[in-house]
């Protein structure tokens, strides 16, 4: 499958000669040899268990949606953000997709250290560096045009809206959204839903607590998934930006909530370090109120554990309840 890239010659690869079909072959081949394996698997972790295998010395392999492949060859053309090379897009058999991640990419190799791994031996200069490229990168991201300003989501060369994914579009995925307002209307149903629920167990109606959803930030292009796993440092100390199956038009207070997800987990080893947490508002902008005011007070609403979709529309106007909100920051 074609994939577009930025105007700049590519240097070769191992895989450009090969078929599909011979890269199948060395993916199956990779995926039995542990030795390939490049996700963290400790078992106290977030997101343990290979993500990703080296299949020559200068390419990686990993599932992804069709639309993760155009995205990071996208941010290539537009900026000098470093982003691994696509390479190729290859349909899994069926049965091997995992929810939207229906194609084999093929990428080139960073020869590096994720920064969950590099952060503990940085010296605290180094964090500074990095800390700072890391934002100067995010600048640059937020700053890219993206194709459809009033379309939220990930996007690709059709121009379709395309469903989204990650923490807070639940398990199973949202959209996809033909509009902000959409989206927007999506999150406040999911408010809804709480409100619903906790009335019901309760029998308390606290709407000025859970706020609606701001839609008076533009969309921006961003990455969705900056955990310290998809942020890389190489050998020359230069900063990488990996894993861009999220990424897509959304607001820039979502990019930070996504930023500091874990740093309320509950099994202390899965916590983001204090040290990191320091510097997140300087890195994507501060927007602790949308994460802390507002996505964490709906947050069970993105439990796949109880469907928001099941609670009655009309619930709080059969019981002549007012849930109207006003924004207060």
């Amino acid at each position: 499958m074609g994939i577009s890239h930025s105007s700049a010659k590519p240097l070769p690869s191992s895989v450009d000669a090969l078929t599909d079909e011979e890269l199948i072959v060395m993916i199956d081949a990779a995926r039995k040899d542990s030795s390939t394996a490049l996700g963290i698997t400790d078992e106290h972790t977030f997101m343990s268990g290979t993500t990703a295998w080296r299949i020559t010395p200068d390419a990686v392999v990993k599932r992804a949606p069709a639309h993760e492949a155009y995205i990071m060859s996208y941010v290539a053309s537009h900026s000098f953000i470093r982003v691994p090379k696509a390479r190729r897009l290859i349909p899994v058999r069926p049965g091997e997709a995992i929810l939207l991640s229906k194609f084999w990419l093929v990428m080139d190799y960073v020869d590096g250290d994720v920064l969950e791994t590099a952060w503990p031996r940085m010296s605290w200069w180094r964090r500074l560096w990095t800390v700072w490229r890391l934002r100067t990168n995010l600048q640059k991201l937020h700053r890219i045009p993206v194709p459809k300003p009033d379309v939220p989501g990930p996007f690709d060369s059709t121009g379709e809206a395309l469903p989204c994914s990650g923490f807070y579009f639940t398990e199973y995925g949202a959209g996809p959204f033909e509009s902000y307002a959409a989206m927007a209307d999506w999150f406040d149903h999911l408010r809804y839903a709480v409100l619903v629920r906790r009335h019901r167990r309760t029998g308390r109606l606290e709407p000025q607590n859970y706020p609606t959803f701001d839609a008076t930030q533009p969309l921006v292009l961003c990455h969705m998934d900056l955990n310290m796993r998809n942020i890389m440092v190489d050998r020359n100390g230069e900063v990488w930006l990996v894993d861009w199956g999220m990424a897509g038009a959304f607001p820039p207070w979502l990019e930070y909530a996504n930023l500091v997800l874990f740093s309320r987990a509950a099994i202390p080893a899965r916590r983001l370090p204090k040290s990191w947490m320091f510097f997140a508002r300087f890195v994507a902008g501060d927007y602790r109120w949308y994460e802390e005011q507002y996505l964490h007070r709906i947050s069970s609403a993105f439990d796949g554990s109880w469907s928001a979709r099941r609670m009655p529309r009309d619930y709080f106007d059969q019981l002549g309840l007012s849930i109207e909100y006003q924004q207060q920051r």
